[in-house]
């Protein structure tokens, strides 16, 4: 684990994690929590969570980087910074859960356009369901989806879910990070 990711982790164990009872996207319930934008929109967090981003992703070769709306928007404006930064222009995205009923009318927000290549990304992933429904909506748009990235896995499932949709996924963190012991996928 790299200096900055130690950071990260740190501030999203800090900012983001809470332990309780609680009703996840999936309908699952958990006894921990894991609240990434509370840690993607403050400040620091932000720098953080796009400079990992972009040390990830810095090698890949795509055009736009994003995922669902809400959570994927913060991160995907911080590591779109990061890349202005470092001197290369890439777009960002985000996928609505539904169809704008008025204006463009529009499912994907941004400049993406049919042929590019995307990263698909999701703060949190417990089954995938979320990042699985962004990435088939930039791929029927006509995109090619390089990758899916998460800040943290739950094991839960969604490395098997992305594998069988023939989609790569990696994450900065899972669950073991936090202190969680867990059976989950490798």
């Amino acid at each position: 684990m790299t200096g900055i990711q130690r950071e990260l982790l740190d501030l999203l164990a800090a900012r983001s994690f809470k332990k309780g009872t609680f009703t996840l996207a999936s309908g699952a319930t958990s006894n921990y929590y894991i609240d990434g934008r509370m840690s993607a929109v403050n400040s620091h967090g932000a720098f953080l969570i796009g400079r990992v981003l972009f040390d990830m992703t810095k090698d890949s070769s795509f055009a736009a980087i994003g995922g669902m709306e809400v959570g994927a928007v913060p991160l995907t404006a911080a590591v779109a910074v990061q890349y202005h930064l470092n001197g290369r222009a890439v777009d960002g995205f985000w996928v609505r859960d539904k169809t704008k009923s008025h204006g463009t009318k529009k499912l994907i927000e941004g400049a993406v356009k049919p042929g590019d290549r995307v990263i698909v990304l999701d703060d949190v992933i417990t089954t995938g369901g979320s990042s699985l429904k962004a990435a088939e909506a930039v791929r029927e748009f006509g995109c090619e989806v390089v990758e899916v990235i998460a800040l943290v896995d739950r094991l839960q499932g969604a490395k098997k879910a992305f594998a069988a949709a023939g989609l790569p996924f990696r994450s900065v963190f899972t669950i073991r990070d936090f202190g969680i012991d867990v059976p989950g996928d490798e």
